[in-house]
């Protein structure tokens, strides 16, 4: 499966652009996330590794601060639900 583009919305298309322009560390913990996350579009990681609080600036990810359990709760591409999907399919 390839990714679609034209299916995307023209703000998530951005946020694709924005993506590519990561650096490799970073597209790597990003899509560590994406292959972990769930349906509902969160990710759990034990710690915050030096690579998320860049991807926290840039808004790729958020923490979920009602989260209770051990380490620690992300929303993944809270902004582009779409390419989210279609990335996380890509994982499979």
């Amino acid at each position: 499966m390839k990714l679609n583009l034209v299916e995307l919305p023209d703000h998530e298309k951005k946020i694709y652009e924005q993506i590519k322009k990561l650096s490799n560390p970073e597209k790597q913990m990003l899509w560590f996330l994406i292959k972990k996350t769930n349906i509902e579009g969160i990710a759990l990681n034990p710690k915050i590794e030096k690579e998320m609080i860049s991807l926290i600036k840039q808004e790729f990810i958020a923490i979920n601060e009602i989260y209770k359990g051990e380490g620690f709760s992300f929303f993944i591409l809270q902004k582009a639900p779409y390419l989210l999907r279609q990335l996380k399919k890509l994982g499979n």
